[in-house]
């Protein structure tokens, strides 16, 4: 699939985006700096692949990296700079469905990028017991007794306590 050779099986609850994130890391970590290309290149690769992860990334954000990618493939002197955009550009071409997902919609196809969750309370399933209310460490979760509660989502910071706390199921994008 992506990198150098190697096989790695993942399956629908990987995100891609993800992925190629965390090969861009390995090279980041792994590269001797000699090679501007590779050592700045990768830099800003991770940089970009960050942004599309958090939510701040626009249509220029791909074609930017898409760029940045063949250019550090074919202008690195090593085998690593050399095969360090594979990922990238495979990501690019086999998943753009999730990389525009990540841009466009600001969210995440498989869930797993935090940033692009959107936790919300079911309220036809919120029995209003609180457990969530209280579990919640910065006070994200606001209803009264015997009500269904809501989530703020300036202040939800997608920990996911709430979903642990609560026995009726209503904790929806965790």
């Amino acid at each position: 699939m992506v990198g150098s050779g190697g096989l790695v099986v993942m399956n629908r609850d990987t995100c891609m985006v993800s992925v190629a994130r965390f090969f861009m890391q390995f090279t980041q970590n792994e590269s001797c700096g000699k090679c501007v290309l590779c050592r700045e290149g990768t830099r800003q690769m991770l940089a970009l692949l960050d942004d599309i992860i958090e939510g701040r990334a626009t249509a220029e954000t791909i074609e930017t990296l898409e760029t940045l990618a063949v250019a550090v493939g074919k202008g690195s002197l090593c085998g690593l700079g050399k095969t360090a955009p594979n990922p990238v550009l495979a990501t690019l071409r086999y998943f753009r469905n999730e990389v525009d997902a990540h841009v466009f919609q600001k969210r995440c196809p498989t869930g797993r990028c935090k940033a692009l969750r959107t936790i919300s309370i079911d309220p036809a399933k919120c029995k209003g017991c609180t457990a969530c209310a209280r579990k919640c460490p910065v006070h994200a979760i606001k209803g009264e007794v015997k009500k269904p509660h809501v989530i703020d989502p300036a202040v939800c910071i997608k920990c996911g306590a709430c979903a642990t706390a609560c026995k009726f199921d209503a904790v929806m994008g965790v």
